[in-house]
């Protein structure tokens, strides 16, 4: 028995189409999108506090928009 919580949610994602569990499937795929686009927006983030803190550049949560969009996030 394969336990689920031990693999990331695109190795389970493709388990679950493989034994043919579609609808678990295609939950596993969207939590594998939140976890990438969680990633993209904190690495956003992370950059923005990096430029505020260095260069003293305003409108952080505008930038931090900016980023997020880049991505295709929004």
């Amino acid at each position: 028995m394969i336990n689920l919580e031990n693999l990331t949610a695109t190795e389970a994602e493709a388990l679950a189409y493989s034994e043919g569990f579609t609808g678990t499937a295609r939950q596993f795929g969207r939590i594998a999108d939140l976890q990438r686009a969680l990633g993209e927006a904190v690495a956003a983030l992370e950059e923005i506090a990096y430029y505020t803190r260095e260069r003293g550049r305003p409108a952080t949560a505008k930038l931090a928009l900016e980023k997020i969009k880049e991505g295709n996030l929004l």
